[in-house]
Order: structure tokens, then C-alpha cells, then sequence
């Protein structure tokens, strides 16, 4: 999944009371929302049996156990959050992005809205505001979010500031020494290539292959790889 497409599959982590969908699950916020905690029972377990549905892959039960849970809570930051990750995944951007922006009603500091409405912004190819947010991501966590690093440079790369872009790019990378995010990569190729350095570009092609999942990006950047050395 490059930056700017559309999809993804739920995985717990961080706060083990909330399941984000990628990118969100690979970052650790660096602070648990109050109202998270203080959720009524039973607008809890509704979350809770949100996240055994998304890991079932059952996304239609997940939002409905989620809109039950802003239902009985409506001042619910994660379950806000996971709801409006899945109304972006099936496109529907104004509902997710509304759901999102509900989140930081609850908690203006809590940084999985921030990214969920980066993530929104780079969809819909609108890259001075996920400029903005990631920016904002990154005043609240700029020690581990990889996440929004990449983000920032994508936005900066489609915004034609390449040094920067470049610069967020290796950051994100530095920090992300596991390779969980392996599309900076190849955004790192697409900013070499902008920049006219085919080596650097055919380097970072063969990294993203070396940790990439995703079968269709894997063909798609074969191919580019394919036609850059010849």
C-alpha cells in the first residue's frame, strides 16, 4: 500500500485496549486519552467486540459495534478514531473524516486523530493539509513517528519541496529500523528520481523489495526497477 491508496487490515498495538488499522497500529501514542479510560462499560465492550470483528476481518460488524459505542459514549477518542479509519478505507472520506475530527473533541493532545486525518489528506491527494497535520503529529511524538515522517515527506515530495521531503523521508527511516513501513522507500525513489539520481532511485526500489507484502506494489515496482536498468 503506497502512500495516498486506500486499504489496510486491522492489528492491535500500543495501548492493548484499542485496535487501530495500519499505519496507526505500528505507533505508540505518548499518552492514553482520559476519556479513553473513563468510556462508560458498555460502550467498552462494544469496542472490544469492534476489534474481535476487524480482526475477523468483518468490517461491517466492526462499525456497527462502533457507531453503538459512540452511541452509549460519545466522547469515545479511539473508538472515533477506528471508526473513521473504516469509512476511509471504504471511501467514504467526509464521514471519516468528521469521525476523526470527533476524536480530538475528547482530547485535543491525543495523536491517533492527527494521523488518522493525515492518512484522510493523503488519500484525497490534499497535501498541504496533511502537511499541516503531520506537522502537528510530529509537536506531539517527534521521537518514534516514523508514521508521520513519512507522511510529512510524501506531502512535501507531491508539494515539489524535495529537501525536505528527502530529509523527513530518511528521518522516518532512521527511526524505523525494523522496516515496518517499507513505502517510505520507495517514496525515498520517487524523490531521487524527481531529483534526476537513478542510482540512489534503483537502491531504495530494491530495498522496498526486500520487506514489501503487498503483491500488486510489488509487480508495479519490479517493473519500474525493470526499466530503470536497462
Amino acid at each position: 500500500m503506497l502512500y495516498g491508496d486506500k486499504g489496510g487490515a486491522s492489528h492491535p498495538n500500543g495501548d492493548p485496549n484499542v485496535c487501530f488499522l495500519p499505519p496507526l497500529d505500528v505507533v505508540r501514542s505518548p499518552s492514553v486519552p482520559v476519556a479513553n479510560l473513563q468510556a462508560a462499560t458498555k460502550a467498552k465492550k462494544e469496542y472490544a467486540a469492534a476489534c474481535e470483528a476487524l480482526r475477523g476481518k468483518k468490517l461491517d460488524a466492526a462499525e456497527a459495534h462502533l457507531r453503538k459505542a459512540v452511541e452509549r459514549e460519545p466522547n469515545y477518542p479511539a473508538a472515533w478514531v477506528t471508526l473513521g479509519q473504516i469509512l476511509a478505507a471504504r471511501q467514504q472520506t467526509e464521514g471519516a473524516r468528521d469521525a476523526c475530527a470527533r476524536a480530538l473533541t475528547g482530547d485535543p493532545a491525543y495523536l491517533a486523530p492527527y494521523l488518522c486525518l493525515t492518512d484522510i489528506a493523503a488519500r484525497t491527494q490534499e497535501w498541504e493539509e496533511a502537511l499541516k497535520l503531520s506537522a502537528r503529529a510530529l509537536q506531539l511524538e517527534p521521537t518514534n513517528n516514523f508514521i508521520a515522517y513519512g507522511y510529512n515527506a510524501a506531502a512535501n515530495m507531491n508539494l515539489h519541496r524535495l529537501p525536505d521531503a528527502e530529509k523527513s523521508a530518511l528521518k522516518a527511516l532512521e527511526l524505523d529500523k525494523s522496516n515496518r513501513d517499507p513505502r517510505v522507500h520507495f517514496l525515498l525513489a520517487q524523490i531521487y528520481e524527481a531529483e534526476g539520481d537513478r542510482a540512489k532511485e534503483a537502491v531504495q526500489l530494491r530495498e522496498y523489495l526486500n520487506f514489501a507484502t503487498d503483491p500488486a506494489d510489488i509487480a508495479f515496482v519490479k517493473q519500474v526497477l525493470s526499466e530503470l536498468e536497462k
